[in-house]
């Protein structure tokens, strides 16, 4: 099986490679602008690309049997013209535009909950889901989690953790939907989702 992973040199798409790794019989590739680093995982073929400027990720997409959508920002930076249609939108409709006349599967990484600050964002990946069903049907997957948390990334390691604790406590319900979650087990929920197990996030908590 061939799985592509587009972001795949951030934080949770390491984390996904580093899972699926494990498993001799996937042939892994990460997209990124960046290719290799010297954190890249052994094993995986790294490409350095630019999603929304070339064309010769194009035929990795239309062999690969998964593509998981890991491309994202949180903030938006308008004065560098980084915004979450630039980051987000366009380079997933890409990916999916991509598979639309292949057999491949698409799973995008979308989010369970965004607070008031972050509504757009929301929007955002909302837009991508409803885009991703509309194009490809049945063969577009969606993961919700909440903040995906490692040690590797200190400021959200530790908010994380204590809402995770509270959650454990019940003191705080409404926190549920907030859906903390460590790099590790969401990566191991991916691997669920692309090998038809059951995931809980593939329903969003409302």
């Amino acid at each position: 099986m061939k799985i592509t992973v587009a972001g795949g040199t951030g934080l949770v798409g390491q984390s996904i490679l580093t899972e699926l790794r494990h498993h001799p019989e996937y042939e892994l590739h990460s997209l990124s602008r960046t290719g290799r680093r010297p954190t890249s995982i052994p094993g995986v073929t790294y490409h350095a690309v630019n999603l929304l400027a070339d064309t010769s990720w194009q035929q990795l997409i239309e062999t690969s049997d998964w593509v998981i959508d890991c491309v994202g920002i949180l903030f938006e930076n308008r004065r560098k013209q980084i915004t979450y249609q630039t980051s987000i939108v366009l380079p997933a409709k890409k990916l999916i535009d991509t598979l639309a006349n292949t057999s491949g599967n698409f799973l995008y990484v979308s989010a369970n909950y965004a607070p008031f600050f972050l509504k757009d964002y929301l929007a955002t990946k909302k837009e991508v889901e409803l885009y991703a069903y509309s194009r490809l049907g049945q063969r577009a997957v969606c993961a919700f989690p909440g903040i995906v948390y490692s040690k590797k990334r200190l400021s959200n390691y530790y908010p994380a953790r204590i809402i995770a604790n509270l959650i454990r406590t019940r003191c705080f319900n409404w926190l549920t939907k907030i859906r903390p979650i460590s790099s590790q087990a969401f990566a191991h929920e991916i691997l669920n989702i692309i090998t038809g197990l059951p995931s809980p996030l593939r329903k969003r908590i409302p």
